[in-house]
């Protein structure tokens, strides 16, 4: 599964190539927009606009679309751009006060934001259709959402033959099994069908990940401002709320959480295989299919390895990692000082081979993704640490949300995590 770490601080596609989501709000009112480095989604800001005005009046589709032709333009590496959906819990439709936020309420039906949300992606679509602009399943009872996947097939949208598919107004309720078999419904309903999950948490994608192409989610941020956590070596700031460092460390959690979700030792001691279910698909298919979340997950292991060692180098404990990511002390003291002398893109070759990814094209793209996503993440590492460590010689201090460098009490670094250059081969 990939995961798009959900950010409000827009030039981070600028520090890093890992796949981000960040809203249109805070996007549109900027003279200058960064370059991303890495994939970005862009959020339509739907939750924004019906909490405060209860329907969509601050943006029409066509200042949406054009909008959106500037980010492709400008940010460019643009993977999609969600719907202007209209989500369907019922404080969303009756309005209240949930915490600090003030709901305005729509006054609306349940169908109604069901027909709004299909009419929405075809007056989108029907402006721009050069841009990646995917439907969004919304609902609040799984009969909702089964309704909306009827509506989208009376519209003409096949959404078996849609890259991705984003579903809406699951995340409030993660922590129970309401939420996976809605997502398992959606499956049923359309076999072959690619989703996204929209603001997922980590207990959701512990509970149904294996089910999702792909993901977002801004609880870190939430986390760090209400529960007032401030990682060793940044200063400047009473949370690390909007730190790079705390964003990455969750992102482990993350991958953490799937990983454990999707991986169950195969009956003869041979390579892992995940619970999905099979689907519809040729055999040759079903075995690439395989073949490919195999390598997914040795790869995403190879990442929080790499990611648990930088959390330590950057001063961290073993408790503090062991608290944010869920795993035990023990586990998180192997991986701190697991052997770092292989290079990552040696290992990921490596990987390639033993999972025979060569054969069929669309396999083969995927794992060059995976392995350019991870390379480059190492390159990013390595060209911080260099200016944080020049920073550092001229007697300057690290900031929270300054990058994912070491700290002032930084542990040594050991070298040579990707020792040969090169892309994807």
């Amino acid at each position: 599964m990939r995961f798009f770490m959900g950010t409000h601080q827009p030039n981070w596609a600028t520090m890093t190539a890992a796949p981000l989501f960040i809203s249109d709000v805070r996007l549109r009112d900027r003279k200058t927009l960064p370059q991303a480095r890495g994939e970005i989604a862009i959020d339509s800001g739907a939750f924004s606009e019906l909490t405060k005005y209860g329907g969509w009046v601050s943006t029409t589709p066509r200042e949406y679309v054009d909008r959106l032709r500037r980010y492709h333009e400008e940010i460019g590496n643009i993977a999609f751009a969600a719907s202007q959906d209209w989500m369907c819990e019922p404080v969303i439709i009756h309005g209240g006060q949930v915490g600090r936020i003030r709901f305005a309420g729509t006054g609306l039906s349940t169908l109604e934001h069901l027909r709004r949300t299909v009419g929405n992606l075809l007056d989108l679509r029907s402006l721009a259709t050069d841009l990646a602009i995917i439907p969004t399943i919304q609902g609040h009872l799984r009969t909702d959402y089964e309704r909306c996947v009827e509506l989208y097939d009376r519209a003409g949208i096949d959404l078996a033959a849609e890259p991705v598919v984003a579903v809406g107004s699951v995340c409030r309720r993660q922590n129970t099994t309401e939420a996976g078999e809605i997502i398992a419904a959606i499956i049923e309903a359309v076999p072959g069908i690619r989703l996204h999950g929209l603001g997922i948490k980590t207990a959701g994608l512990g509970a149904y990940g294996s089910s999702l192409l792909s993901s977002d989610s801004m609880a870190w941020s939430a986390t760090a401002r209400l529960e007032g956590i401030r990682l060793p070596g940044c200063h400047g700031h009473k949370n690390c709320a909007n730190c790079l460092r705390f964003a990455f460390l969750w992102r482990l959690r993350v991958l953490a959480a799937v990983a454990g979700h999707l991986t169950r030792p195969a009956p003869d001691g041979g390579p892992a295989r995940t619970q999905k279910g099979s689907r519809d698909v040729d055999r040759d298919g079903r075995a690439q299919r395989l073949a490919l979340t195999g390598f997914r997950e040795e790869a995403a292991r190879l990442e929080l390895g790499i990611g648990i060692r930088w959390a330590y180098e950057d001063g961290m404990s073993v408790r503090e990692i062991a608290e944010l990511t869920g795993m035990s002390r023990a586990r998180v003291r192997r991986m701190a000082d697991a052997d770092q002398d292989r290079p990552v893109l040696a290992v990921l070759r490596e990987l390639r081979r033993k999972w025979d990814l060569e054969s069929d094209p669309a396999t083969r793209a995927a794992a060059d993704y995976v392995v350019a996503t991870l390379t480059a993440a190492v390159a990013d590492r390595a060209a911080v640490a260099q200016r944080q460590d020049g920073s550092n010689a001229r007697g300057r201090s690290a900031s929270c949300g300054s990058g994912v460098g070491r700290s002032q009490n930084a542990r040594p670094r050991p070298r040579g995590l990707i020792r040969d250059g090169g892309g994807p081969k």
